[in-house]
């Protein structure tokens, strides 16, 4: 039988410092903008904006990111639902699994790597 697949990746921009949110349980939310792979009529490159939730050690990454950071992301869906006036709301919402955020590091140090090479 084959697995069911729940997975997304996401490369882009923090579009804003990461915020520390929760009562008791605090979790880290994450906006950025992931442009995509084509040009619309106009030649200009579009975004998504994509707002996700970091459970694990959400302290370190407010601490360590800010705006404009690259970040490489994977994540899976949650979807819940829950009862308001009387009917019922359905909610989904990005959880990370796993953040790399030390992209503009191994750029340049793979930059330097190449430049060694020459």
């Amino acid at each position: 039988m084959e697995k069911d697949i729940n997975y997304s990746k996401f490369r882009g921009n923090l579009t804003r410092k990461p915020e520390l949110k929760g009562n008791d349980k605090k979790y880290a939310l994450l906006n950025i903008a992931c442009n995509r792979g084509y040009q619309n009529k106009d030649g200009k490159f579009e975004a998504d904006f994509i707002t996700l939730k970091l459970w694990k050690d959400p302290e370190k990454i407010i601490n360590e990111l800010d705006k404009g950071n690259k970040v490489e992301i994977e994540a899976h869906l949650k979807t819940s639902s829950y009862e308001k006036d009387g009917k019922k709301v359905y909610s989904s919402e990005y959880i990370i699994d796993s953040i790399n955020y030390e992209l503009e590091k191994q750029k340049e140090t793979e930059s330097k790597e190449i430049e060694k090479e020459k």
